[in-house]
């Protein structure tokens, strides 16, 4: 789980998804390219988490290894 801090209103909002469009629940900003933080320990996660694309393409590396 995932959690966000709007810099508009300052409320938490909270997600289990790393990738999507993340709207804040109470004002409506958009909070997509803010950091995200793991809800638990709120501890930043945006440097170990990989977007979407990049994982496809790694799966792609690695897949295309396994079988040629």
């Amino acid at each position: 789980m995932y959690k966000k801090i709007c810099t508009r209103c300052t409320r938490a909002s909270f997600s289990s998804s790393e990738t999507g469009k993340w709207l804040c629940p109470s004002c409506g900003k958009d909070l997509s390219e803010h950091p995200f933080y793991d809800s638990k320990t709120f501890q930043n996660v945006n440097d170990k988490v990989l977007s979407l694309k990049k994982k496809l393409e790694n799966y792609r590396v690695q897949f295309s290894k396994e079988y040629p």
